[in-house]
């Protein structure tokens, strides 16, 4: 029988923590940094989950251990890749489950979560396609570490923010997704953009937890997502 101490099949691997399947249609979401605690990751979820947000159960959590309901799917970006989802028809979920995030509102007296700007609205701050699992009920969002209250256009902006950075890193390398379209689609989408320095700088302090060609791209993402969203829509 897998456990949290054995174990079973990885499932998935992040930029900051594995996935390993346990038995009773649990999944264990690990820090590969131990000294790392998955308590404020459980909360959000927590927060977002009790909110009526799709995203998995949380059953446990201890030190750098999530225990998780199992929800089974690949991501939207594989769905995309593979031509079993239409680009706009994505992009439409992703903006949706940005509204319905940011429809959950700090709780009077709340403290379990760092607050951001004054604003009382729940943001995910990681909300991209490989980030949503595409499960037979609907799409679920998942890694809730960055979660925070804050203001929703900065989560919009990140967002369009990591969106650019994969269009201007792969556009050379990857020809069955037009990265650029899918940022274009989601800024139709989505709520009006704002934030953009904001949410520059913020994954700028997060850099070393990106790929590097995507890394190099963040001056020039804020640029395209601009010229973009000024575009008149077609």
């Amino acid at each position: 029988m897998t456990t949290c101490d054995h174990p079973g099949a990885l499932l998935a691997t992040g930029a900051t923590a594995s996935v390993y399947e346990l038995a009773g249609g649990r999944v264990l979401r690990r820090y590969r940094d131990e000294s790392r605690s998955a308590g404020p990751a459980a909360t959000a979820t927590r927060i977002a989950w009790e909110a009526g947000v799709p995203t998995p159960r949380v059953l446990a959590s201890r030190g750098p251990d999530l225990v998780l309901e199992r929800v089974d799917g690949p991501t939207m970006l594989a769905e995309m890749t593979a031509g079993r989802l239409a680009m706009d028809e994505a992009m439409r979920m992703l903006a949706d489950l940005h509204r319905v995030t940011h429809g959950v509102r700090k709780p009077e007296g709340a403290s379990e979560l760092p607050e951001r700007d004054g604003d009382d609205r729940l943001i995910h701050l990681d909300l991209h396609p490989n980030n949503v699992l595409m499960a037979a009920g609907g799409p679920q969002l998942i890694d809730w570490e960055n979660a925070c209250w804050g203001p929703p256009g900065l989560d919009v902006a990140v967002t369009a923010v990591i969106l650019a950075c994969y269009a201007l890193a792969y556009r050379a390398e990857d020809d069955s997704l037009d990265a650029t379209d899918l940022l274009d689609a989601f800024l139709q989408a989505a709520e009006p953009l704002t934030h953009l320095d904001e949410a520059v700088a913020f994954r700028r302090d997060r850099v070393d937890f990106m790929p590097a060609a995507e890394a190099a791209q963040l001056d020039n993402a804020a640029g395209l997502v601009r010229y973009l969203a000024d575009r008149p829509v077609q």
